[in-house]
């Protein structure tokens, strides 16, 4: 595994449990679907979060927010559908993304909730969950 492969899932880790520490329960790290990802997906008693995590260090340029392009948005609402269709309840759901730096005196780390919302759809009847 590489170094960057290997900072990535101490990020999730450590992102997981500080949710915890601030009252989310974890679900699931790294859930599957097709080929979609969810770094963290955590429940508190109003929403299911689905969270990314970006890891990095101080050496790079680009803030790890801001790597979550559109194309990783959009496979994040996807899997995030395939998730909400197997749960039977009346949680409203958010995307958040966690930024977490490996700094030379430690660790930092941002949350940024409600990081990007999903596109609802006009047709419900097709999509009963209400987004992509």
């Amino acid at each position: 595994m590489s170094i960057q492969a290997e900072n990535g899932r101490e990020g999730e880790y450590l992102a997981a449990k500080w949710l915890n520490r601030q009252g989310y329960e974890i679900y699931a790290i790294n859930w599957k679907s097709s080929h979609q990802e969810i770094d963290i997906i955590a429940t508190n008693c109003h929403f299911w979060v689905f969270v990314e995590v970006k890891t990095k260090t101080t050496s790079n340029i680009l803030q790890p927010e801001n790597a979550v392009n559109l194309e990783k948005r959009k496979n994040m609402i996807k899997a995030a559908r395939r998730f909400m269709s197997k749960k039977h309840d009346n949680k409203k759901i958010r995307f958040d993304v966690i930024s977490v730096f490996f700094v030379a005196h430690g660790i930092q780390m941002l949350h940024f909730k409600d990081a990007f919302f999903p596109i609802i759809r006009n047709n419900v009847h097709r999509n009963p969950i209400g987004f992509l």
